[in-house]
């Protein structure tokens, strides 16, 4: 019975999966269409570059699939008690910890090189790199590509990381070294400037300085901006580095939350009263939804009739400049009559109506 639970879960997750897959992939080549990847490239070697980009995403279909097919699995099942729901749940890891630690291989081993091809075939399709200047100043791009964290092994991700970190704290520590030898006047200005409070810096200064004032002007707009701009930099590359850290480990996070919150809430959904209770929720998700799609229309609408404002005030600036070009002839016209009056005069002839060629 148990084992029939687990091919039940298998066959759900393979299904689901493929078809997440398919629909996955023609989402891809329907934006590649859009944007003349089809027109640049042989047809073969578009979709093979389609492919190529949907493999960089498919451990991320992984737990929205197996999230489906544990929902199925559980809502289905004919145990009315508990014992045998943790039962079918303890026999379901045996699909989960190997799709896990596949998961886990393919999001740090095989995707970084699966997304350095990619950005490869990118640049080459857009011929957007320079490589003239790349070759003058002996240039490497691969060696570029490969600072890039989304790219890099596993093993210099990390490296890198803590040698961020470590950098970083060395920065923190020196601007905090810095600030004390301030007095307050400037240290307050100094640490409102360079949002030191924002880095972890903790605000210190010296009662009584024992530097120069030219000195002290040094230490607060040289040193210690130096330092900070330093730490800011390094911050942000930190940031870069653990987040792909993060986002290398997500996937596989996911799989276990899945697994667990939709085996309950598919176990869950056989009980009447907590049906009740969550078709609650679900007409409250769908409204949210129906405000969410409501709001775009709004909004799509809203951008429309700006855009007719803006071609109304243009229209009128057109229609103001038309009129004064108006003007402008009539004053010309006029200006050419009272010439023509004069010369007549002159003459001793009388301006008529035809002599100003009105």
């Amino acid at each position: 019975m148990n084992m029939k639970y687990l091919k039940k879960l298998s066959i759900y997750f393979v299904i689901i999966l493929a078809i997440v897959l398919v629909c996955g992939f023609t989402v891809l080549v329907i934006k590649e269409v859009d944007k003349g990847t089809f027109y640049d490239l042989a047809t073969s070697e578009a979709l093979a570059f389609c492919l190529q980009l949907g493999m960089a995403a498919f451990t991320a279909l992984i737990p929205y699939s197996l999230s489906i097919a544990t929902f199925l699995s559980f809502w289905a099942m004919n145990d009315e008690k508990w014992t045998g729901f943790l039962r079918n749940w303890v026999i379901g890891l045996v699909l989960v910890l190997p799709l896990s630690a596949m998961t886990y291989y393919y999001d740090w081993f095989i995707r970084p090189q699966t997304m350095a091809a990619s950005v490869d075939k990118i640049i080459e399709i857009k011929q957007t790199y320079p490589q003239s200047l790349a070759d003058k100043f002996s240039i490497d791009p691969e060696e570029v590509l490969h600072n890039i964290p989304m790219v890099m092994p596993k093993t210099k991700l990390i490296a890198q990381t803590d040698s961020l970190e470590t950098s970083f704290l060395a920065d923190i520590d020196t601007c905090g070294l810095l600030l004390s030898m301030l007095p307050d006047t400037l240290a307050s200005k100094a640490y409102d400037s360079y949002q030191l409070e924002t880095m972890g810096v903790a605000y210190q200064y010296a009662a009584h300085p024992a530097a120069s004032e030219d000195s002290l002007m040094f230490i607060a707009h040289t040193e210690l901006y130096r330092h900070a701009i330093t730490a800011w930099e390094t911050s942000t590359e930190l940031q870069r580095h653990q987040k792909e850290y993060f986002g290398r480990t997500l996937n596989t996070i996911c799989i276990y939350v899945a697994y667990i919150l939709f085996a309950f809430l598919g176990y869950l959904l056989r009980y009447k009263p907590i049906k009740n209770i969550l078709m609650v929720f679900a007409v409250l998700i769908a409204a949210a939804w129906i405000c969410h799609e409501i709001g775009s229309i709004v909004q799509e609408h809203a951008k429309k009739l700006n855009g007719v404002s803006r071609q109304v005030v243009d229209d009128t600036y057109k229609e103001i400049e038309g009129i004064r070009e108006k003007e402008r002839n009539a004053d010309n016209d006029s200006l050419n009559c009272f010439h023509d009056n004069l010369v007549y005069r002159d003459n001793g002839e009388c301006p008529t109506r035809e002599n100003c060629h009105q």
